[in-house]
C-alpha cells in the first residue's frame, strides 16, 4: 500500500520491521468504551494490502478490516470503524441478555470488549466467548481442573438452547468422557432407559408440546464409539449431535417425521452400512 494514499486519507503512518502501520485521530469523534465510559481517541491499524486491521486499542482487535480502495477521506474511516464498533456493542448486549435468560452469568472484560460465560455441569467446565460478531466458541473446557482433550474451538449457536438444561446437555454429549474410561453403572447413577420408560408408563403416553425432552445414546460404529443426543426444540423439532472421540462430528436440526432413526443417521453421516453401526448401553464394554 502507498504510504502517500494512506497520508492523504488522513492517517499518521509509520513503518519499521515489522511492517506498516497506520494511526487514526478520534479526538473529534472519539469512540467510547462502554464498560468502563473511557474514551477511545486512537486507533492502530496494521497495513495488510489494501485492508487496515484493527490492533490497538484491545477494545478494537478483532473488527472487521477497512477496504482503502472504497475510502474518499478520513470521515469514511471513522464511520467504517464507529459502524463495525457499535455492532459489536449491540451483539454484546444481545447475547448478555440471552445468557440470562439461559440462568448464565455474562462476563465482559473492560479492556478487550469479550463477551464469556462459563457453563457448568457436574465435573464439567466450559468457557464459552464470544468474538465481535456474536459467535459463541468453545474458548476452554475442563473436567475434574483437567483439559478436556480437543474442547477448545468447537462453535455453536446460542439461540437454539431455549433452557440451560439443553446447553449443558449438548456440551456434555460433545464433551463426554472418553470410551476407553470406565462408564458410570446405571445402579445409583439415575440412569432412565426409555425402555423402563414406556414398560412403567405404556407406549400411549405423550410428552406435553411445550416440555423439554432430551435423549443421549451411545454407539459403536465398527468399534469406534460415538454419542448421539437430541433435544426437543418446539413441537416434533428437534437438534441433534453426533460426537466421536475427537469431537462434534455433526450438528443440525431435523424434524421427528422424517428422522429415519439413529442407525440409519448415523451410517448416513458417516458412510458407512447400518449394520456397522451398533447401539450400546452406558454399561455395555467397549471392544
Amino acid at each position: 500500500m502507498d504510504t502517500a494514499r494512506l497520508e492523504g486519507l488522513g492517517l499518521q503512518v509509520r513503518e519499521d520491521v515489522a511492517g506498516i502501520e497506520a494511526v487514526l485521530d478520534l479526538e473529534s469523534s472519539p469512540l467510547v468504551n462502554p464498560v468502563t465510559k473511557a474514551f477511545i481517541a486512537e486507533v492502530t491499524f496494521q497495513v495488510m494490502g489494501d485492508r487496515l486491521i484493527p490492533i490497538s486499542p484491545a477494545a478494537v482487535v478483532g473488527l472487521a478490516p477497512i477496504l482503502v480502495g472504497a475510502l474518499s477521506d478520513v470521515a469514511d474511516i471513522e464511520a467504517l470503524l464507529s459502524d463495525a464498533f457499535n455492532e459489536h456493542i449491540f451483539h454484546v448486549q444481545r447475547r448478555s441478555a440471552e445468557l440470562q435468560v439461559l440462568g448464565l452469568v455474562p462476563r465482559v472484560d473492560q479492556d478487550t470488549l469479550e463477551l464469556t460465560t462459563e457453563v457448568v455441569e457436574g465435573d464439567l467446565s466450559v468457557l464459552l466467548a464470544a468474538d465481535r460478531l456474536g459467535n459463541f466458541r468453545i474458548a476452554r473446557a475442563q473436567r475434574d481442573a483437567g483439559e478436556v482433550s480437543g474442547g477448545a474451538g468447537h462453535t455453536l449457536e446460542l439461540s437454539e438452547f431455549r433452557e440451560r438444561a439443553a446447553l449443558t446437555g449438548y456440551l456434555a454429549a460433545l464433551l463426554g468422557e472418553p470410551a476407553s474410561r470406565p462408564q458410570p453403572s446405571p445402579a445409583g447413577a439415575g440412569l432412565v432407559r426409555f425402555s423402563d420408560i414406556v414398560e412403567k408408563f405404556g407406549a400411549e403416553s405423550l410428552v406435553p408440546p411445550r416440555s423439554s425432552l432430551e435423549l443421549l445414546a451411545q454407539l459403536q460404529v465398527e468399534g469406534r464409539p460415538y454419542r448421539f443426543a437430541a433435544a426437543r426444540v418446539a413441537g416434533r423439532t428437534f437438534r441433534g449431535l453426533l460426537a466421536g472421540a475427537q469431537g462434534k462430528v455433526w450438528a443440525g436440526r431435523f424434524e421427528l417425521d422424517e428422522f429415519p432413526g439413529i442407525v440409519r443417521m448415523v451410517a448416513a453421516l458417516l458412510k458407512v452400512r447400518p449394520e456397522a453401526v451398533r447401539l450400546v448401553g452406558p454399561d455395555a464394554p467397549q471392544e
